[in-house]
């Protein structure tokens, strides 16, 4: 992810609703066993109501969700692992200096890969009082926090090529001698940025190196890789009960709670659709307990 802070896929209905899915299917299928059972001279003697559809869950569904259920125990591990990580560092972390600072609020565009950020990766917000050479004090007083995108020194060598190969004109001497002068400042602040930010990229660099940030982050991807799968294999299983309906729901709405926030107030189908498996993984999970 640039390194998307620690992403939401983990999120859906709590921990407790999934024991009670199980809680719920484990009590159906054990029901169902016994529903028709041998009397003591091997005479079968039904000893429940036995509606297959009711009380028998698909087992290969019980094992998908139990599965899902494990992955997404890890993945929760693994982020927290991971926020434990950034309180530790957070300390230790440096800010860029405010000469490298360029726009306010990155923090408006997620896709933002030169936006200043933390250890693991989430954007940083930044006191704005302390920023004076780059925000007014009218702009520091309405907004008390702000994430700045950065001059990285990839792009500061880049403007620093650009104004040694930019030739200086003026219509008089005195128009080309102030152009001369403004080329010759920006190649100064060019030059300067590029140390900054060799400098600020070395030290965060090497806090990545020593805090072993890269592992953890690889950790949360790989969970949340296979907890992916493991909904997406409770998917493909039919469901025979309503808690078995609600083990898919619990798991579509894991791995498309996002879209389902963008749409679950929307007048569209998707918008119904998103509603419809909310409800259902939530009814199934209080009718389980």
């Amino acid at each position: 992810m640039p390194n998307h802070v620690i992403p939401a896929a983990a999120e859906g209905l709590p921990n407790t609703t999934r024991r009670a899915l199980l809680w719920g299917l484990a009590a159906a299928s054990t029901a169902a066993a016994v529903a028709v059972a041998p009397d003591a001279h091997g005479a079968d003697v039904v000893r429940a109501p036995y509606l297959a559809c009711d009380q028998a869950e698909n087992p290969e569904l019980i094992s998908a969700y139990e599965k899902f259920y494990d992955a997404c125990a890890e993945l929760k591990e693994a982020q927290d692992a991971l926020e434990w990580l950034a309180d530790e560092w957070r300390h230790q972390w440096p800010l860029a200096p405010e000469e490298l600072l360029l726009n306010a609020n990155a923090q408006d565009n997620r896709h933002s890969t030169a936006a200043e950020r933390d250890i693991i990766g989430r954007f940083l917000l930044r006191d704005t009082s302390t920023v004076t050479k780059r925000l007014s004090r009218e702009f520091r007083e309405k907004t008390r926090q702000t994430c700045f995108t950065l001059i990285t020194s990839e792009k500061a060598r880049e403007l620093l090529d650009r104004w040694e190969r930019h030739a200086p004109k003026g219509r008089t001497e005195k128009s080309l001698a102030r152009n001369l002068a403004f080329r010759e400042e920006a190649i100064k602040e060019c030059t300067r940025d590029i140390a900054l930010a060799e400098r600020y990229e070395a030290q965060t660099a090497r806090l990545r190196t020593i805090s072993g940030v890269d592992a953890a982050q690889a950790r949360v991807r790989d969970a949340s890789t296979r907890m992916r799968k493991a909904a997406d294999e409770v998917s493909r299983c039919d469901a025979r009960t309503m808690a078995g309906l609600g083990m898919r729901a619990d798991a579509l709405t894991v791995t498309a709670s996002d879209l389902m926030k963008l749409t679950e107030s929307d007048g569209t189908p998707l918008g119904q659709l998103a509603r419809l498996v909310k409800s259902v993984a939530e009814v199934a999970g209080r009718a389980a307990v």
